[in-house]
């Protein structure tokens, strides 16, 4: 072979490669049941399109993940399949009844809370759900609240639901209703929305619930599993993360109360 044709060959490598490389990584859309604007794709700088290009850049050219979002209806009707594709973000196994049993489930990255939040003109120290006795409580649509069905069969609290943590606040700031629950990981895009919040919001020093949040995916795919195990521990040491996540301040990790994960998430 001839100087010219080796030139010519590994000029062809070059401009192929890439293509090549491209068409090797595994397609792997990053599930989202979310519609706030702190994990809501297409939301301006929501975290599941952050998380996307991280995990994407982090696999080093094997997947490529794509955020996507998806009604939580239609995720639990997903689920119902053995072999779904696809991997599903800041979940807990807590939410998704028996169908959790069946999935595949990362270690937790990301620890949260379910805050109590109540005017500045008229304060609710949230002191255990005994507290809560006698409140119409501002909620959102489809969300989870670990125990709270139970005091509504009680009929000790009554729920007025929002279809969405902003609306839920917004009712809180027009007094419809006197105490609303509020995730940390809202507050900085709630801070974004209502410049003013901290001026009339206020948030009992003791969340409702502390909770962690992880991937889970469909079961025998151990080599993907691996890689997002990997990448969780990375996620605890990652400062930038940690400062998007932004939700450790509003937790006390060495309580009594504390879990060992939370111990380890916000150390």
């Amino acid at each position: 072979m001839t100087k010219v044709r080796i030139r010519g060959w590994l000029a062809c490598l070059a401009l192929c490669l890439p293509w090549r490389l491209g068409l090797a990584a595994q397609t792997i859309p990053l599930y989202v049941f979310y519609s706030g604007p702190t994990f809501a794709v297409g939301m301006p700088g929501n975290l599941s399109e952050k998380m996307a290009d991280w995990l994407t850049q982090r696999s080093a050219g094997r997947y490529q993940f794509i955020a996507t979002q998806l009604p939580r209806r239609r995720l639990q009707l997903m689920l119902e399949q053995s072999h779904w594709q696809g991997v599903v973000a800041w979940a807990n196994p807590r939410w998704f009844g028996a169908a959790a049993a069946r999935q595949s489930w990362s270690s937790y990255y990301m620890v949260d809370a379910n805050l109590v939040a109540s005017l500045r003109s008229s304060p609710f120290d949230y002191q255990g759900d005994v507290s809560l006795h006698g409140q119409r409580i501002g909620t959102v649509e489809g969300f989870s609240y670990k125990g709270f069905d139970a005091l509504l069969q009680a009929g000790v609290v009554s729920r007025d639901e929002a279809d969405s943590e902003a609306r839920n606040l917004l009712k809180l700031q027009q007094r419809r209703v006197p105490v609303a629950f509020l995730q940390a990981s809202s507050m900085p895009r709630m801070r974004q929305l209502y410049p003013d919040l901290d001026s009339w919001l206020y948030l009992a020093a003791r969340p409702r619930t502390v909770f962690e949040r992880g991937f889970f995916l469909a079961p025998n795919q151990p080599q993907l599993l691996a890689f997002l195990n990997q990448q969780s521990a990375a996620l605890l040491t990652d400062r930038q993360w940690q400062q998007e996540f932004d939700t450790c301040k509003h937790i006390l990790p060495r309580n009594s109360g504390a879990s060992e994960a939370q111990r380890k998430l916000c150390r």
